[in-house]
């Protein structure tokens, strides 16, 4: 226990004062002889007992008032702990006081039921009382106030801070400047008003305070300074912070900043710390600001440095009214002149949002402006209501001619309180039709695999996803391989030495190729074994083989590769895919660089789809027939090619993969490193970033490096990296988005708060005067002055009762002719 007006406590001194008067004061009765005495001679040592006894009590009582009346003046105050009762130790307290009372009836019921005198029944039924009383009382103390004072003692071990009201204060401000904390209520966002409250509460710190401000930014640091001034313009600067730390992660640097500090502090000086230290997290308790579990270990670090006071300071509003946008998707990363790319977007809403919300997609022109309706640009709107799970708005945006990318974006047709997450980026490829090559030995063997990848249907329109050209083996040495950007080989039976060249270099130079090896003529293996075929092919052939017990199914395998990752995120497809049954297929060797994409699901898990990296470029390799003829892929497959849409969706995906459209990732996340891949036609040495909000950054790059790497993408917006270099014509555009999981304003729980930092070592407060009160506690400690207060009342009552019952005339006695008290004593 500490005493703020530890002066006062001179004043016990008056306690004796009650004794005092009674030993001056005390009355000597005079002897009168009075012959109708002798009838209360029987009565006169019990009588004595109960008024020494009376009086012994009421001088106690008085002189207990005097001394809780100076205590309550000298305004002690004990460590913070939990002085309450816990549930159980109630629940003890009202079994042991029920218990003494039922005691004290049946021995009370007991006493009467025999047959004694009223003044001894009298007599025994106070002797009883005093023994319940007693023993109620010591009870009482040993199943309750035992274990609540050890428990009490090993809260209040230690005293965290030197009691005075005027200690200068080392304070760590800590703000969670995170997107939530843009969150707008009554004209304030959680941020300024954080500012607000630590700006008010800086102002009563004491003389020789010293403050750090820190952030949840990952720059920021813990540097104490005297100037409070300069402390609070900073507080007053702070900005939304996009790529923020954990809450667990800033606590910690402010531990570990006050550790360092008092440390300096006891060497300079020699001795104890001069400061009380405390942290201050304004925040609003988002959960995404918070790791669960902890790797920081905060809790075991807040009880090794049990002189932190650690102050929770909730900002955060309780019915939030919020609609978000998040996990936008593209089906694909790029496209093709005139094709069209999927747009999806997951909306979300908190419990008191509007039960509905429009969406509008606008694309934008090569000046970033908004392009609604004509123009060849696209404008749409969709309406999702938020009824069980949250919706997914999709959208169709389809790429224009003359461009090498397309930026647009969803936003939100009404905003809300938090505006960041009303809008979501996109940007995808779009490149002139891919040129594709198809060689067979016939060209009915290629007619299947030409019709999927351009159906004749769709060219009739005028809508060309492929430019092909299909050719037979004897016509291919006319042609220039480097004016395509994909060969297909089609079950080639017997090719000459001279094709697997070609195609090699081709291939090595950045070219793609795609390999069947199923059909009506049998493929010679020997034949695909010369020496550019080896270092070309995916996989060399063996044998064909033919499913015994039951057909062979398509299962993927490579979950990372782009054509299995389109079937895995599709179920539809994926199941579409299990529905092809295969008689026939080829074995292969694999050479060590190759890469079993999609297997069968035979019991020997026979490869299906190989790929292979050959220089520049690369190849893939199916097993099987790609043509439904009637001695040729129909003996190979069961209405794969023209009874399955799958077959349609895994050409198209095979070569969006060979172009390198599927790799060529256009879309990002705020704090993510950017990675540009630049041709080795299109190298440079310089470089500048168009950013959001019109900003233009430069960088440098060596001439040789194949990619440039940005690390400093720090705000939600449409980019363009684009080459300086004089004639290099270079540029990529992209786009990038806030991190989902800040939309989230779920507050943290309880239990979370105690798992992380251990429960009571730390105080929750939302408003100012709750934290004037959580910091009088954690400096002075639990101020006892008002339970004084209401036990000098009860004391002060207890003592005029006492004194009345003493003076009160005693009951007549059952002997005839009995005499009063009053009249007994002069």
């Amino acid at each position: 226990m500490a005493l703020i007006n530890a002066s006062l406590l001179a004043g016990v001194i008056l306690a004796g004062l009650p004794v005092l008067l009674h030993l001056i004061m005390r009355a000597k009765p005079r002897r009168i002889e009075f012959p109708a005495l002798q009838l209360l001679k029987t009565r006169q040592t019990s009588n004595s007992r109960r008024m020494k006894l009376r009086q012994i009590l009421l001088l106690l009582l008085r002189a207990i008032l005097i001394v809780v009346a100076v205590l309550a003046l000298t305004r002690p105050s004990l460590p913070a702990a939990g002085y309450g009762l816990k549930w159980y130790e109630w629940l003890i307290l009202v079994v042991v006081v029920g218990g003494t009372l039922g005691i004290y009836a049946w021995l009370s019921k007991r006493a009467a039921a025999g047959e004694r005198a009223e003044h001894l029944l009298r007599e025994q039924r106070g002797r009883l009382r005093t023994f319940a009383l007693l023993g109620g009382i010591l009870a009482a103390l040993i199943c309750v106030g035992v274990p609540w004072g050890l428990r009490v003692q090993a809260e209040m071990t230690g005293p965290r801070n030197p009691l005075a009201a005027d200690i200068p204060v080392a304070a760590v401000f800590a703000f969670d400047n995170s997107l939530s904390m843009t969150y707008q209520h009554e004209g304030q966002t959680r941020l300024e008003l954080a500012e607000q409250m630590a700006t008010e509460h800086l102002t009563d710190l004491p003389q020789g305070s010293r403050v750090a401000v820190v952030t949840s930014a990952p720059e920021s640091d813990v540097v104490f300074q005297a100037d409070l001034a300069g402390a609070r313009s900073r507080i007053n600067d702070l900005e939304p912070t996009r790529t923020p730390r954990s809450l667990n992660v800033v606590i910690r640097n402010a531990i570990e900043g006050h550790v360092l500090d008092r440390e300096q502090v006891q060497i300079e000086l020699g001795t104890g710390d001069l400061f009380s230290r405390e942290i201050y997290l304004l925040t609003d308790l988002s959960e995404a600001a918070w790791h669960d579990p902890d790797e920081s270990g905060l809790r075991d670090l807040l009880v090794q440095h049990d002189w932190l006071q650690v102050y929770l300071i909730d900002v955060s509003v309780t019915n939030p009214i919020n609609i978000s946008l998040s996990q936008l998707r593209l089906d694909r990363q790029a496209t093709v002149e005139g094709q069209s790319v999927s747009v999806s977007v997951t909306v979300s809403s908190t419990a008191a949002a509007d039960p509905a919300a429009t969406l509008e997609l606008f694309t934008l022109d090569k000046l970033g402006n908004e392009i609604v309706g004509g123009g060849g640009g696209s404008s749409a709107r969709r309406r999702v209501s938020f009824e069980g799970s949250p919706p997914t708005a999709v959208f169709t945006v389809s790429g224009m001619k003359g461009r090498e990318a397309q930026n647009g974006f969803v936003r939100l047709a009404a905003p809300d309180p938090m505006t960041f997450d009303d809008i979501s980026y996109f940007t995808f490829g779009v490149s002139a039709v891919p040129r594709i090559l198809l060689v067979s030995d016939r060209l009915i063997d290629s007619k299947y695999l030409l019709n999927a990848l351009q159906p004749a249907v769709l060219e009739r329109q005028g809508i060309r996803k492929f430019h092909c050209k299909a050719i037979t083996t004897a016509q291919l040495p006319r042609q220039k391989l480097s004016n395509y950007d994909v060969i297909c080989v089609v079950n080639l039976q017997r090719p000459d030495p001279s094709v697997w060249s070609d195609l090699y270099r081709f291939v090595d130079d950045g070219g793609a190729l795609f390999v069947t090896t199923g059909g009506e003529k049998l493929i010679q293996a020997i034949d695909w074994r010369t020496a550019d075929a080896e270092k070309l092919l995916p996989g060399l052939p063996i044998s064909k083989l033919p499913f015994r017990q039951s057909p062979g199914q398509l299962t993927p395998v490579a979950e990372n590769n782009p054509i299995v990752r389109s079937f895995s995120n599709d179920q539809d497809a994926k199941t579409a895919l299990s529905y092809a049954l295969f008689d026939l297929c080829w074995t292969f060797d694999l050479p060590e660089n190759s890469r079993v994409l999609m297997e069968f699901n035979d019991k020997t898990r026979r490869p299906a789809l190989i790929e292979r990296r050959v220089g520049a470029g690369r190849a893939v390799l199916f097993a099987s027939a790609v043509d439904n003829l009637v001695n040729g892929g129909s003996k190979w497959s069961e209405g794969f090619v023209v009874d399955n849409w799958a077959f349609l969706m895994l050409a198209d995906e095979v070569m969006q993969y060979l172009t390198g459209a599927a790799d060529e990732q256009r879309n990002f996340v705020v704090g993510d490193p950017v990675e540009i891949t630049v041709p080795a036609a299109d190298r440079f040495s310089r470089y500048a970033v168009a950013r959001p909000r019109l900003r233009l950054t430069e960088g440098t790059l060596p001439f040789d490096e194949p990619s440039a790497l940005l690390t400093d993408v720090d705000e939600a917006g449409h980019y363009q990296l684009r080459s300086i270099d004089e004639g290099n014509r270079f540029h990529r555009d992209f786009a990038v988005n806030d991190v989902d999981e800040e939309s989230n304003l779920t507050v943290v729980s309880e239990e979370v708060l105690d798992t992380i930092l251990g429960s009571g070592r730390y105080s929750r407060v939302t408003d100012p005067e709750q934290l004037d009160r959580a910091v009088n506690v954690g400096r002075l400690g639990v101020e006892v002055f008002p339970v004084l207060m209401g036990l000098l009342i009860v004391l002060f009552c207890s003592e005029h009762l006492m004194a009345n019952f003493f003076y009160d005339d005693e009951p007549a006695s059952d002997v005839p002719g009995s005499a009063t008290k009053g009249s007994s004593i002069g």
